[in-house]
């Protein structure tokens, strides 16, 4: 966390007054979880800034591992004793693969903030039928420990072919112990380190590769190079190919000038 100065001088020379934090845990794009003590930590931050913490669990139940001590929602962190300026967030899109279900939740324990979210809510509320659908799935609780024991299995295989062509690509990465992605540096094939070779790079595996990388740029990063896999959006046998592809791009990026890098010398990358 930035000191009290550091802050200071950072607010004033953006000028703005932030009133929360938001915490991703696990971490998106990092895939990694937050211990325990840096959440605490985090909170005790924001409470001295006069600022609210939201605790963004979106990726909760996606871990590699069933009981997975690393993780441990805000709500236990606290003993369930979040006080007027914590909140957490989850959604079904993510752990349930559901995303147009359009069905998340807020956990808060501050009245005021929950009685504006019911006003406002009326804009966006969940239909009556998916309520039933959510509602019957998180009552039959035999399938829904079916389906995580079955969703971490299957994600944790596509980790595995992930990685082995990474490590196999000597490409550094961070390891995940949650969430559906993986981050990875490519920054040593990037003739120049800046955001203006990583969009070339991503628009080379686009183009040749039919690969979709997400930049770390968008992601906010500051070091050009950063991209993150989504390694559990195709089967694993789509997955093999995909990261085949990758492997051959990379080894033409590695061999050729960057000048070199078009139709005629990539063309058999999809072969």
């Amino acid at each position: 966390m930035p000191s009290n100065l550091t802050y200071h001088c950072w607010r004033i020379q953006k000028g703005l007054n932030p009133k929360f934090v938001l915490l991703t845990n696990p971490n998106n794009p990092l895939a990694v979880c937050y211990r325990p003590d840096v959440i605490l930590r985090t909170i005790q931050w924001a409470r001295n800034k006069g600022m609210h913490t939201i605790v963004d669990e979106i990726y909760a139940l996606s871990t590699h591992q069933k009981y997975n001590h690393t993780f441990q929602s805000v709500i236990k962190v606290l003993n369930n004793d979040l006080g007027s300026d914590v909140h957490m967030l989850w959604a079904v899109s993510k752990d349930f693969g559901a995303s147009g279900l359009r069905v998340g939740i807020v956990y808060s324990q501050n009245e005021i903030f929950m009685e504006g979210l019911a006003t406002v809510n009326i804009f966006s509320c969940v239909s009556g039928p998916i309520q039933y659908l959510v509602a019957e799935l998180w009552t039959d609780d035999e399938f829904v420990d079916y389906f995580l024991d079955e969703s971490r299995q299957r994600i944790l295989h596509n980790y595995h072919i992930c990685c082995a062509k990474l490590e196999e690509m000597v490409l550094p990465f961070i390891p995940a112990d949650a969430g559906l992605f993986v981050y990875v540096d490519f920054s040593s094939l990037l003739p120049e380190k800046t955001f203006e070779y990583e969009e070339k790079f991503s628009d080379l595996v686009f183009k040749y590769a039919r690969i979709v990388l997400t930049p770390g740029e968008s992601q906010r990063e500051t070091r050009p190079g950063m991209f993150r896999i989504c390694y559990t959006w195709v089967q694993p046998e789509v997955l093999e190919i995909a990261m085949e592809r990758l492997s051959k791009l990379v080894a033409k990026v590695r061999r050729m000038d960057w000048n070199d890098l078009g139709e005629r010398a990539l063309a058999n990358i999809l072969e």
